[in-house]
């Protein structure tokens, strides 16, 4: 039996794992509950600190770690693991073959990949788009920290997600999930891997929790619409493909960091207005007062008054306009609607990241509906 290290890929914690090396999988148990991972669905992710990293294909976030002692049992047992195709690298014929054409297609690709960014974001293999992630992934964790304590925060996004997505029959709303995380700006954002990482800086902006619903419904929409993927191959569409050429490593894996910057990246017009619109659906199918969301573009627009667009946060530094964000959402907003969290998960997720959720109410009421808050009505 040998020692290992396990993370579900949904909070930034890992547990102790019982590992046996069998001839066609890898057996672990973490506390009560057994996996079988086959070697066929197994890619490496090891980040060059000296451990095994195990991921699954198709990438659930999920990884078991194993020390290097255990390195020849799982060579013997399972050596194609241990060939550069497990780390993403294609074999040398068909390397060769990319680069032999990847100069005369160069042109076409510099040019010709952010206007077909639609299509190809549509017909992306799984494997590039789980080493985009992987990057994007890399930019999160350089920039936050995840927070220990927002497990049950978590639990709580994520549940009223799946109620909304569930309630507007979103596709695909098992791959979709949420993550908190611990950064000095109000900001959330979608990842290439069906992701929204939500700020604690955003929570703590949120006076209500339908305005941070309202945010999360806005970025299910982008990733529903493949909004993601489409806008970093727009941007950085070259670096997508020398990355592909290269198969995630060597000089392709350095252009696509430096192109995948989520800093700089910001949605098209109509994508964002899109977004908006499907978000307001996802609240509207779920009972969810709209109203919410334009209150937080609204104090937004007070905090950021005179600011450059650049200084916004992301998420509300595309057009259209703040404002003109905030009127669509209060035109649809209806009267009388339940929160979208009663008082004890809203306070759960506003204690997330050490947060001290005293600033608001200290009543175990149910948190006031929008019409009871003052908020004008149409």
């Amino acid at each position: 039996m040998i020692q290992g290290r396990y993370a579900d890929g949904r909070a930034a914690i890992t547990h102790d794992a019982e590992c046996d090396i069998g001839p066609d999988a890898i057996t672990f148990r973490v506390r009560d509950a057994q996996h079988i991972w086959p070697y066929g669905d197994l890619r490496r992710a090891d980040d060059g600190a000296g451990l095994i990293v195990l991921k699954r294909r198709p990438d659930t976030g999920e990884r078991l770690m194993l020390d290097a002692d255990a390195k020849d049992t799982l060579r013997a047992a399972a050596p194609s693991l241990f060939r550069p195709r497990a780390f993403g690298v294609e074999p040398p014929s068909v390397v060769g073959g990319l680069i032999a054409g990847a100069w005369s297609l160069a042109a076409v690709f510099l040019v010709g990949v952010p206007l077909a960014a639609a299509p190809i974001a549509d017909i992306i293999p799984p494997r590039y788009r789980e080493q985009i992630a992987d990057i994007s992934w890399s930019q999160v964790e350089a920039l936050t920290e995840f927070c220990d304590d927002s497990d049950e925060a978590s639990r709580v996004l994520n549940d009223l997600a799946y109620r909304m997505m569930t309630a507007a029959n979103v596709e695909g709303r098992d791959d979709i999930w949420v993550i908190i995380v611990d950064a000095p700006i109000p900001n959330a954002f979608a990842l290439p891997d069906n992701s929204i990482v939500v700020t604690d800086d955003l929570i703590a902006l949120a006076d209500h929790p339908d305005e941070l619903t309202g945010v999360i419904a806005h970025e299910i929409a982008h990733i529903e619409r493949n909004h993601v993927l489409k806008n970093i191959i727009r941007s950085v569409g070259a670096g997508i493909f020398f990355d592909i050429v290269f198969g995630g490593a060597g000089a392709g894996q350095a252009v696509a960091i430096a192109s995948v910057n989520l800093a700089s990246l910001s949605y098209s017009r109509d994508d964002e207005t899109d977004a908006d619109m499907r978000g307001l659906e996802y609240l509207d199918a779920a009972g969810i007062d709209t109203g919410g969301l334009a209150r937080l573009f609204d104090r937004l627009a007070e905090q950021y008054e005179g600011e450059e667009a650049s200084d916004f946060p992301s998420l509300f530094s595309t057009h259209p306009a703040t404002s003109a964000r905030a009127e669509v959402a209060r035109q649809r907003s209806r009267a009388g609607l339940a929160p979208s969290m009663n008082a004890a998960d809203w306070r759960i997720v506003q204690s997330s990241c050490g947060m001290d959720p005293a600033a608001g109410t200290e009543s175990e009421e149910t948190p006031k509906p929008p019409e009871q808050e003052g908020v004008a009505k149409p």
